[in-house]
């Protein structure tokens, strides 16, 4: 009986992996993805950029192309481990660490003091990158504490952030840039729920204090990525290193972190100094489709 049994459990794992095979020669392909990295030869040096939620991802390799372009970078987080690990494997001089869970809007002050310590002087750009995925909650799931959780830190933690620091450069008649990291789920409406509702309205933010802001010299856009390889948007095995390929994308590929921080390196810098209050999605097609 024993020999049955696992001839048919060996018949079983044969027929999925024949599966597997067939659905992989049908649909699939093999795409490696080589970023073309624009060098401009330190075109932020001298410059000071607050990156919240760089201890990973998005946030880290912007982080990492800003240090390549000159830049002092400071980068926030509520995990003190993981930027540890950022500041460890970027391992430059140029980079300051600060634990600062962008939600809790009575510290900003405070930790933006601490920021201004670390760094010596006044920041020229901000990155608001820090965000909370909605974990695929939809609208008929949602719940008042869901909506909360991820309100406080990707809507009313970022606005309060925002004004901590644009009261200071309008009191200082300092000029800056503020990036920020929305999400193409901006662009579909409310279909997703609270993540897709919160980065809607910040969209909606990146225009109208792009028009509010652009007369005191700062400067305010938005990118919206797609599906992008990092850990907040794991999908299960796959090694973008490896293959790269995802059939749901019109290029057919997940994207890269470090292509959205080539967008925002070019957004920071003067060479976009007339665009203003826009939001760009960098998602592969994606939104086209649907």
């Amino acid at each position: 009986m024993s020999i049955i049994n696992k001839t048919i459990s060996f018949l079983s794992r044969l027929l999925q992996t024949a599966k597997m095979v067939r659905r992989y020669w049908r649909e699939g392909d093999v795409v490696r993805v080589n970023i073309a990295q624009i060098q401009y030869g330190g075109i932020l040096k001298g410059k000071s950029v607050i990156i919240t939620g760089g201890g990973s991802g998005i946030g880290l390799a912007i982080a990492r192309k800003c240090i390549k372009e000159g830049a002092t970078v400071l980068i926030t987080g509520r995990n003190k481990d993981k930027l540890v690990k950022a500041s460890k494997e970027l391992n430059s001089p140029l980079l300051k660490i600060i634990e600062w869970d962008v939600s809790k809007v009575s510290e900003h002050e405070s930790k933006y003091s601490e920021a201004l310590a670390l760094v010596g002087h006044q920041f020229d750009i901000l990155v608001n990158n820090a965000g909370m995925l909605g974990g695929n909650r939809q609208f008929l799931d949602l719940t008042e504490s869901v909506w909360d959780e991820i309100h406080k830190v990707n809507s009313k933690g970022l606005v309060f952030l925002t004004q901590c620091i644009v009261k200071k450069w309008i009191t200082g008649k300092q000029k800056g840039k503020i990036i920020n990291i929305s999400s193409m789920r901006g662009t579909l409406g409310v279909q997703d729920g609270p993540y897709g509702m919160s980065k809607w309205s910040l969209n909606g933010l990146t225009q109208g204090l792009g028009l509010k802001l652009v007369p005191y010299g700062i400067s305010v856009n938005g990118i919206a990525p797609g599906i992008i390889d990092t850990e907040s948007i794991a999908i299960k095995n796959m090694d973008a290193k490896e293959n790269a390929y995802l059939k749901e994308i019109p290029i057919s590929r997940i994207g890269l972190p470090e292509e959205i921080a080539e967008l925002a390196i070019f957004l920071m810098s003067d060479a976009a100094n007339y665009i203003v209050g826009q939001t760009i999605i960098c998602d592969g097609g994606y939104t086209l489709k649907v």
